[in-house]
C-alpha cells in the first residue's frame, strides 16, 4: 500500500509540470508593426473653414496654398512625423508619435506673434495593440501643456494604410493681427521604417 501511495504522489507531481506555467512572450503582429512604425512625410493640410494666412485677400482651406514663408520658415514639404516603439514585445517602454505642425511664429524683434508659420514639433504617447491592429493616443499632462503653449490641441488621431491622420485645433495669427481658431486636418504618408 505504501508503494501505491508513493507512486501516486510521484504521478501527481509529474502531472504538475512546468508546462502549465505560461512563460511565453505576448503575441505580436509583426506585419502590422512593420506597416505602422517608421518615418512619415506631410502630404496635405486642410482647414475646416477658409483662412487668409498669406495676406493676399483670398481665403482658402489648403494650407499649402495659404502659407507665407518668412522668418526662416521651414517648407511644409519638409514637415515629418514618426511612429516609434522602443523596448521588447513583452515590455514596451516607449511608444510615441511625433509630428511637425504649423504654428504662428514669435518675433523677437517685434515682440509679438506674426502670421509667418513656423514648424513646431509636437508629440504624444500612444498605445499600440498589434494583435487588434489598433493604435490610440495616450497623451501625458506635460505633452498637453507643450501643445497648449503652442496654441494647439489634438482632436483626433487615426492610422490607416500607412497614412497618419491628425486633426488639430489650432490658433493662428492672421495678417490682420487677429487670432483665428481653425480645425486643421493633416495627412502624413509613410516613407520608410523607423531607424
Amino acid at each position: 500500500m505504501k508503494k501505491i501511495i508513493i507512486a501516486s504522489l510521484v504521478l501527481i507531481l509529474l502531472s504538475c509540470s512546468s508546462d502549465d506555467v505560461n512563460t511565453s512572450t505576448p503575441q505580436v503582429n509583426q506585419e502590422y508593426l512593420d506597416q505602422l512604425l517608421g518615418w512619415y512625410e506631410l502630404k496635405a493640410i486642410y482647414t475646416n473653414e477658409p483662412i487668409d494666412l498669406n495676406g493676399d485677400g483670398i481665403s482658402g482651406t489648403d494650407v499649402f496654398e495659404e502659407v507665407e514663408y518668412c522668418n526662416f520658415s521651414v517648407l511644409l514639404d519638409s514637415y515629418h512625423g514618426t511612429i516609434v516603439s522602443r523596448g521588447t514585445p513583452d515590455s514596451y517602454n516607449y511608444q510615441r508619435i511625433g509630428f511637425d505642425a504649423p504654428a504662428s511664429d514669435w518675433s523677437n524683434v517685434e515682440q509679438s506673434y506674426t502670421h509667418c508659420l513656423k514648424h513646431e514639433n509636437l508629440f504624444s504617447d500612444i498605445i499600440i495593440d498589434s494583435m487588434n491592429e489598433s493604435v490610440v493616443l495616450d497623451t501625458l499632462d506635460y505633452q498637453l501643456e507643450h501643445m497648449h503653449e503652442n496654441r494647439t490641441k489634438i482632436l483626433d488621431f487615426r492610422w490607416e494604410d500607412r497614412i497618419m491622420y491628425l486633426t488639430l485645433e489650432q490658433q493662428l495669427m492672421t495678417p490682420s493681427d487677429e487670432w483665428k481658431t481653425v480645425t486643421m486636418n493633416l495627412e502624413y504618408e509613410w516613407v520608410h521604417s523607423e531607424t
